[in-house]
This record gives structure tokens, C-alpha cells and sequence, in this order.
């Protein structure tokens, strides 16, 4: 029975959230895994999540968007990630937003990440495009080049995401938006 009350209280919880975002008056949008470029084998897969994960809590937080849960995402792209990411077409970002009940698509490349590069502060480069989806158009991109803050240690990904791609998902978050 205890099992029960907690998943009721979740429930409820849950849909507090859900209308509480709503009454907000953001548009809705979804953030996309980030893929990697073809020469970047560093970047794990958690590293991805984590960069997912950032970047739609930052949104979150400064009143961007009100974002879809990143594993609902993550479901939805998974099978067409590289169409969804490919910087010449908006379709399958638009797909995907279709699916989700979105406005709007925040798809990515990252271009560079090297734990060891900038001198040893790491160095990280994230392309970005937000489409929209009633119209496939893309209404912000930005590459994004990003060094550490301080000298890494190791090759990590938490030393990684603190030095490196914070400071990237903070000016993102400042850069992108879309008027009412």
C-alpha cells in the first residue's frame, strides 16, 4: 500500500509541474541528444545525456521554454538522430517536434571535445539550430566555441561539463529564445 500512496503523491506532483508550466505562458520545446562529429571519440555516451540534460535544465531555468522531459526526447529521435542533427534539413526536426507536441526543436552537433585541448583547459564546440516546427524554418544557429576555465586534470566527464561546457550551455541559454 505504501508503494501505492507514493506513486498517487508522484502522480499529483507530477501533474502540479505539468500546469504550472503551462500557466508560465513558454513556448514548448524539446532539446535533442547532441551528436558528435565523426572524429570526436571522447565525448561518452553519459557526457551526451549530461549535455542534454544541461542544457534543458538552463532553458528551464531562465524561463526560455518549458522543456519535454529529455527521455521522452530521447525516444522520440533516437532512431533518426543523425537526420535530426544533420544541419541541412529541418524535416526530421520537425518530425520529432510533431511527435512531442512542441513548438520548436533544439538540435546540435558538437564540433570539438578535447579534454586536453586549449592549452590543457579543454575545449569544447557546439552548432546549434532551433526550428520551428509549425514551419521547418530554423529561427536561431550558433556555433558556440568554448575553453576552459582552468586546467584540467584528467579527461572526465564532470571536470569536463564544469569547465568546459557550462560556461558554452550559459551563453546558449542567454543567446537563444524566440519572441512572443
Amino acid at each position: 500500500m505504501n508503494k501505492l500512496s507514493t506513486a498517487v503523491v508522484f502522480s499529483v506532483m507530477l501533474a502540479g509541474v505539468a500546469t504550472a508550466e503551462k500557466q508560465r505562458g513558454h513556448a514548448r520545446a524539446a532539446v535533442v541528444e547532441f551528436s558528435p562529429v565523426a572524429n570526436i571519440s571522447g565525448m561518452t555516451y553519459e557526457a551526451k545525456r549530461h549535455l542534454q540534460a544541461s542544457i534543458a535544465r538552463s532553458l528551464v531555468e531562465a524561463e526560455k521554454f518549458d522543456i519535454v522531459d529529455t527521455k521522452h526526447t530521447r525516444e522520440a529521435s533516437q532512431a533518426i538522430l543523425g537526420e535530426v542533427n544533420n544541419e541541412g534539413s529541418a524535416a526530421a526536426a520537425v518530425k520529432v517536434g510533431k511527435q512531442l507536441g512542441v513548438s520548436y526543436v533544439l538540435t546540435g552537433i558538437v564540433a570539438d571535445y578535447n579534454p586536453k585541448g586549449g592549452g590543457g583547459l579543454g575545449s569544447a564546440t557546439l552548432r546549434t539550430r532551433l526550428v520551428e516546427v509549425a514551419t521547418g524554418r530554423v529561427v536561431y544557429s550558433s556555433e558556440i566555441a568554448q575553453k576552459g576555465t582552468r586546467k584540467m586534470n584528467g579527461t572526465g566527464v564532470a571536470e569536463m561539463h564544469s569547465n568546459v561546457l557550462r560556461p558554452a550551455i550559459e551563453r546558449l541559454t542567454q543567446e537563444v529564445g524566440v519572441k512572443p
